[in-house]
């Protein structure tokens, strides 16, 4: 048998070479609120028959027949770009839902609650939430139906065209997750860490070591939302990574990117770059911001239900800075009524 494409020869033997790109995004929704939990997420998708080594490919682009990157113009096809830009006063969280559900069945079949949501990404500490009653589920205020915008039928079709595109084209979605950081654990992690950027990259840390664990002989490459000013993670990837190599490949005020490489065991390597305004460029980064924002808009509709049906007149919050202060001011009488205090409720800075 000659080699072809796909296969090697190697001492008489015919070795299967599997050659894809593995192309991860991780993002964040609500690291500056005072309310509600902070959500990062993650998408990874692979690229059958491109090498790891060919420029990052534009998902945008190749998923065009399915997918667009602006509202305007849509013609019917699944919006993907920066959560903050899908969410709108005419159409609420609709656009955020329809994509992550309709990325969700790619896979497999689509949650139906929002429980069965957390567990897809791998997120169960909803199940032990005894300390915050505003997000347990209880006979009068169960786990909300998904889909809780969009319709069965609409986000069937946008489901089928989806996949239809993927298949014919020859992408295929490694998976999505999130880790859902509720206000108690946050408040821990924050005493300790004096910082909530650290409290944040332990969770972006968490998402690489699952691509490297997962993926890490494929070569993948992985691009972060950079937040705030930092411009150098070596440090932190190598304390992340104590057993990787970790070599910096360039660092600039817009992007810093990494190659961490390891021989012991089964050889793995990652490419890993922090990019400022990363969902612009990155369809993956932009799908987890999608998850990251929707999984928390969802948790806040628990938040809002739970307090606006025991207080009178209380108006509901998105838990941002001033909002979310005047949520807590208005809360504040009707707490000891609850057995709550507002410590509970408030993140700290």
């Amino acid at each position: 048998m000659k080699p072809a494409d796909g296969f090697a020869e190697a001492g008489g033997w015919v070795v299967i070479v599997v050659v894809m790109f593995v192309y991860a995004g991780i993002d964040e929704a609500g690291y500056g609120p005072v309310l509600g939990p902070l959500v990062v997420g993650r998408s990874v998708f692979i690229v059958p028959a491109l090498d790891h080594d060919a420029p990052v490919p534009d998902l945008w682009r190749r998923l065009s027949k399915a997918v667009c990157k602006r509202l305007s113009g849509r013609a019917g096809r699944i919006v993907v770009n920066d959560s903050k830009k899908l969410k709108t006063k005419a159409a609420g969280i609709r656009h955020l839902e329809t994509g992550c559900l309709a990325f969700a069945g790619l896979n497999a079949d689509r949650p139906e609650t929002l429980d069965q949501w957390l567990d897809m990404l791998g997120e169960t500490t909803h199940q032990s939430l005894t300390d915050l009653p505003w997000y347990q589920a209880t006979e009068d205020h169960p786990w909300q139906t998904l889909p809780t915008t969009t319709t069965q039928g609409e986000l069937a079709i946008a489901g089928s065209m989806l996949g239809s595109c993927a298949e014919r084209i020859g992408i295929q979605l490694g998976g999505l997750g999130a880790a859902v950081v509720f206000e108690d654990r946050f408040n821990q992690m924050v005493s300790v860490t004096r910082s909530k950027a650290s409290l944040s990259f332990t969770f972006v840390a968490g998402h690489l070591l699952h691509v490297w664990e997962t993926y890490g002989q494929h070569r993948p490459t992985v691009v972060v939302d950079r937040q705030g000013g930092r411009t150098r993670y070596r440090e932190v990837l190598s304390q992340s990574f104590p057993d990787v190599q970790v070599d910096v490949i360039g660092e600039s005020p817009s992007c810093s990117s990494y190659e961490l490489s390891s021989q012991s065991g089964e050889a793995r390597l990652m490419k890993v770059s922090f990019q400022v305004d990363a969902e612009e460029q990155n369809l993956p980064v932009a799908l987890a911001s999608m998850v990251s924002k929707y999984t928390r808009e969802l948790l806040m509709a628990r938040l809002n239900h739970y307090f606006t049906s025991r207080v009178h007149d209380l108006k509901p919050t998105a838990g941002y800075a001033k909002d979310g202060k005047r949520f807590l001011q208005e809360l504040a009488p009707h707490l000891p009524g609850l057995g709550l205090t507002g410590d509970q409720l408030r993140r700290r800075a």
